[in-house]
């Protein structure tokens, strides 16, 4: 069996007892070494495991083991270096001096002296406004100013940068100015195809400053009169006006829509308004669930078509959202116009007269003493002393005024009061939360003084539908 020379262990065979260790000569052991090298062995050589012919002459007279009683070789003691005298003995204490490395470096030292003598200005600490010293005197180490050149010239300052545009070509000057930086401009808006949600508008820092109040006294009284003219030509200029401001608001509603990054089906919604306004005075209630569900069904076929490419459920869901808001709750108003006689337009005029008093009388006296806030979180500058004085000028206005127009009596001017004290402000914060969800202040800049035209009508619309089935429980006379 043949075993590799890499291999750990190998098997030994046994050695015959009383065999020694023979030694070999340098001849010997250098044929030994080239037949190695040369890869081969001769035939008579030994093999791994052969048992080596005993050698012929004189046996040695050293055998290992040695036998107990033999006694070893002695071995020459060891001679220590005699001493140079140039250090001290290790047990000796430090003298604190530096070995020399050569024997005679006394002239080398010699020479280093001289090398630090030839200075003539030796090294020292600078103090105070000690570094304003030349460091070079000799006439062959100074240097001429004329010739200083980049960062060693000191007759000319460093220049100040600025990103101004009208900065001057000179970039360096006598007297140090300050420097002027521009503000970063704002990293380009990302375009995709999903709506985007706008950071909501922070209500709570007033921009801009109060409103114009004279200005918007003044859009408020010409509103009032060209409703008193719409109110005396009779109840289809009535109708006529209330579409107008209807279908306006409704613009305004699609619009920031738009704005916000939705994509609505503006025409459909506009178009809608305008049909539940006009339907509802010519065919009352039988027409808003025809307008409705066309609605529905041809805003659906908009996006199916592809009219406008972008999500369908979200821009329907906003679409009707405005037809609902704006065009529905606003028909009503013609609906109260078709009760026979002058009873729809005092019914609409008694509205209108009682949200208007509400809003005044809740603004005067949030700005008067107003400090507990409704809703902050929707509405910081609407307060609870607002919305009670809102009531009670609803309350004055609705006694004094509307119960002098027939058919409104005692008893509903009261339930009038309550109900738009109660629902004109839940119009208005609901408008305030969609306005702070779209990140926008005002709906429109129709009505200086007052926003858009929605800003001004929102209680309103929400005060139609509930008086117009006031007026049916109550079944007042023409109802």
């Amino acid at each position: 069996m043949a075993y590799d020379d890499d291999e750990d262990e190998r098997p030994t065979p046994p050695r015959p007892p009383g065999e020694g260790v023979r030694i070999i000569g340098a001849q010997e052991a250098a044929q030994r070494e080239a037949e190695l090298q040369s890869g081969r062995l001769p035939d008579d050589a030994l093999r791994y495991g052969d048992v080596p012919p005993t050698p012929s002459g004189p046996r040695p007279s050293v055998r290992f083991p040695l036998p107990e009683d033999a006694e070893p070789p002695a071995t020459p003691p060891v001679v220590p270096p005699a001493p140079s005298g140039d250090l001290p003995h290790w047990s000796e204490p430090p003298t604190g001096e530096v070995p020399r490395i050569l024997l005679n470096d006394d002239d080398e030292e010699e020479d280093d002296l001289e090398a630090w003598a030839a200075l003539r200005r030796q090294p020292r600490w600078r103090e105070g406004n000690d570094w304003e010293e030349a460091d070079f005197e000799d006439d062959e180490l100074a240097v001429d100013e004329s010739e200083r050149l980049g960062a060693l010239d000191d007759s000319r300052r460093a220049p100040e940068f600025s990103f101004d545009d009208d900065d001057d070509d000179e970039d360096f000057e006598d007297e140090p100015r300050a420097v002027r930086t521009r503000t970063a401009p704002a990293p380009p808006r990302q375009v995709s195809s999903r709506p985007s949600t706008p950071e909501p508008f922070d209500y709570g820092e007033k921009r801009g400053g109060d409103r114009d109040m004279p200005i918007a006294v003044g859009v408020g009284v010409g509103l009032l009169a060209v409703a008193l003219f719409c109110y005396w030509r009779g109840p289809g200029w009535f109708a006529a006006l209330a579409t107008v401001i209807v279908v306006l608001a409704a613009v305004e509603v699609f619009d920031n829509f738009r704005r916000a990054g939705l994509k609505p089906a503006t025409l459909l919604g506009i178009a809608g308004t305008g049909a539940l306004m006009i339907g509802s005075y010519v065919k009352g209630e039988r027409a808003i669930p025809l307008v409705l569900a066309l609605a529905v069904v041809f805003s659906m076929l908009w996006y199916l078509v592809g009219v406008v490419r972008a999500r369908p459920t979200a821009n329907l869901g906003v679409t009707l959202l405005g037809l609902l808001w704006v065009g529905l709750f606003g028909s009503f108003a013609s609906l109260m116009l078709r009760y026979p006689g002058d009873d729809g337009k005092n019914f609409l005029l008694g509205t209108v007269l009682a949200v208007v008093a509400n809003d005044v009388g809740a603004r005067f006296a949030g700005r008067s003493f107003g400090n507990t806030p409704l809703m902050p979180s929707v509405s910081p500058n609407k307060t609870v002393e607002g919305f009670f004085g809102g009531f009670f000028a609803t309350l004055l206005v609705s006694l004094v005024v509307v119960d002098r127009l027939d058919p409104w009596t005692l008893g509903s001017t009261l339930a009038l009061a309550v109900v738009v004290s109660i629902i004109g402000p839940a119009g208005d914060l609901a408008e305030s939360m969609i306005k702070r969800d779209l990140g926008v202040k005002d709906m429109g800049t129709i009505l200086p003084g007052h926003g858009g035209v929605l800003d001004r009508f929102d209680a309103l619309l929400f005060a139609l539908p509930a008086v117009y089935y006031l007026v049916e429980v109550l079944n007042l006379p023409g109802s």
